[in-house]
């Protein structure tokens, strides 16, 4: 069932993920290349490795990153992928084509004509992550004989996600499923349409069982009913949780299900939380876990947080200024807490401050960024956290990165945060300000750079598709996810993509 239901939180992430943990992997061993006379040729060379299975998925991860750039162009590729020996390649070729769709929609003729029902189910799986399945087809995935209780389990929870209802009978065997987590999900779903007979059933079921069984369910469940925005759950999990022997992991995965689908009731679970554990790590993941949700941020719960920490009482500030609602105050309370940061509450006060209007939420990652420029020793720990909140700016407002590459001088990894950044802002603003920048770069920034311009720009100067050549060829010491960008990019800009493509076919 992890497998089944809980890898779709993260596969959401998937393009991100790739681009954000590139920069940090070794250069291509293609690099001392460089020197290629014949770009178009080691370009396409670094393409062909797309369609070439490997044992360790690396061509999976290469297609990852060609999906990322949403390219129509490359929707031959993804067709000839449909009869790849591999059966990540046939999957990635059924999303591509899905990602490039006007609606954005699987093509459900293309997963039933998958070979077999575990690569149906993969690629149902994997859709429901990307977001690539529509009410419409859902239902019609229901209709199919013989369809997986687990698979019946998921689609169901999806079109509960999206606001629709969905068949209580498609769920209802999965009742009596061995596996607990799958019962207590079918359960779930049948007390959200409004039948509690079988939750009341599971509830004796979970009871019987250890406590480390009990608490690891019970985290599952916390996951799912929040992933598909099950509201009925939150009292049954709630009333689970406070049965003895349920640890402060459980509870706070509870709490976080509560908070974001009943902020009232999650409000009242999470001060009962606070007023019990008091340690130093419990206050801080409490607070952050509360700054996450703005509904659920009461006039005074930031004093149940406080305990003189300056960290924890800094967190208690920015709560205090969410229940106030007044953005400045939200945002200077943020940028205390990244002042007095580890990695986690500047990740948490990133992604908070991207609810706030643009300009307080600009102050805020504008603020993290400077502040990660005073200490460029903290490189590999917050790049994440940076990339973050630099990519976030690049989309809003790119020309502020300028200044902020420039000052970076020396700094190689800062550098690269930063270029990176404008790689996935994939934006007009962001490509001119690579341009201004180039020439001042490290040779891998450099790469960086073209390739920012590259991924904005339909038509490239003569100089810059000469240069992004290079790059293509392996001579900008790009990992192979960002050469496969380039490389793309450089052979469909030299009106070559026709002969790539036919290259690129699975064997």
């Amino acid at each position: 069932m992890v497998a089944a239901c809980f890898q779709i939180g993260v596969t959401r992430a998937v393009h991100g993920a790739v681009l954000a943990a590139v920069l940090w992997l070794p250069p291509s061993p293609t690099s001392a290349q460089y020197g290629r006379t014949d770009h178009v040729e080691g370009a396409i060379s670094t393409l062909k490795r797309c369609s070439l299975p490997s044992p360790r998925g690396d061509h999976h991860t290469l297609i990852v990153a060609l999906r990322a750039l949403e390219d129509p162009a490359l929707a031959p590729f993804y067709e000839a992928l449909l009869t790849s020996p591999d059966w990540r390649s046939r999957i990635d070729g059924i999303l591509g084509l899905a990602e490039l769709s006007k609606e954005r929609d699987l093509n459900l003729d293309l997963v039933l004509a998958l070979p077999s029902a575990e690569d149906r189910s993969t690629a149902i799986r994997a859709a429901i992550g990307f977001e690539l399945l529509k009410p419409k087809n859902l239902r019609a995935l229901l209709d199919e004989p013989d369809v997986p209780s687990v698979d019946a389990l998921v689609i169901c929870g999806e079109l509960h996600r999206q606001g629709q209802p969905f068949p209580a009978n498609a769920v209802r065997s999965a009742c009596a499923d061995p596996a607990d987590d799958i019962a207590g999900l079918a359960s779930l779903l049948l007390m959200e349409s409004g039948d509690d007979s079988a939750w009341k059933a599971f509830v004796e079921r979970w009871s019987s069982r250890s406590d480390e069984i009990r608490n690891t369910t019970l985290q599952e469940l916390a996951r799912v009913g929040l992933l598909y925005r099950l509201k009925s759950s939150v009292r049954g999990l709630g009333e689970l949780a406070r049965k003895p022997n349920i640890n402060a992991a459980t509870l706070m995965m509870v709490n976080a299900t509560a908070l974001a689908l009943e902020p009232k009731l999650g409000a009242r679970m999470w001060s009962t939380f606070v007023e019990r554990e008091r340690s130093q790590a419990l206050l801080l993941r409490a607070g952050l876990q509360l700054l996450a949700h703005e509904a659920a941020c009461e006039a005074g719960l930031g004093a149940k947080l406080r305990n003189g920490e300056p960290l924890v009482d800094a967190i208690a500030d920015a709560i205090d200024a969410s229940a106030g609602g007044d953005p400045d105050a939200m945002a200077s309370a943020l940028e205390v807490v990244i002042d007095r940061a580890n990695k986690t509450s500047a990740e948490w006060a990133i992604r908070r401050a991207a609810s706030l209007p643009a300009p307080q939420a600009t102050r805020v990652w504008k603020h993290l960024i400077d502040a990660f420029l005073g200490a460029p020793a903290n490189a590999m720990a917050l790049s994440p956290v940076v990339l973050d909140a630099a990519t976030r700016l690049a989309g809003s407002n790119p020309e502020l990165l300028e200044p902020m590459i420039r000052n970076a001088d020396g700094e190689r990894q800062v550098q690269e945060v930063l270029l990176l950044a404008l790689c996935n802002a994939s934006s007009a603003g962001g490509a001119a300000v690579a341009e201004k920048v180039r020439g001042q770069l490290s040779r891998r920034g450099d790469a960086l750079a073209l390739l920012a311009i590259a991924r904005a720009r339909a038509e490239l100067t003569p100089q810059i598709r000469s240069d992004l050549g290079i790059v293509a060829a392996g001579g900008g010491d790009l990992d192979q996810s960002l050469l496969a960008q380039a490389a793309w990019l450089f052979v469909k800009s030299s009106g070559k993509q026709d002969s790539a493509l036919e290259q690129m076919r699975a064997p």
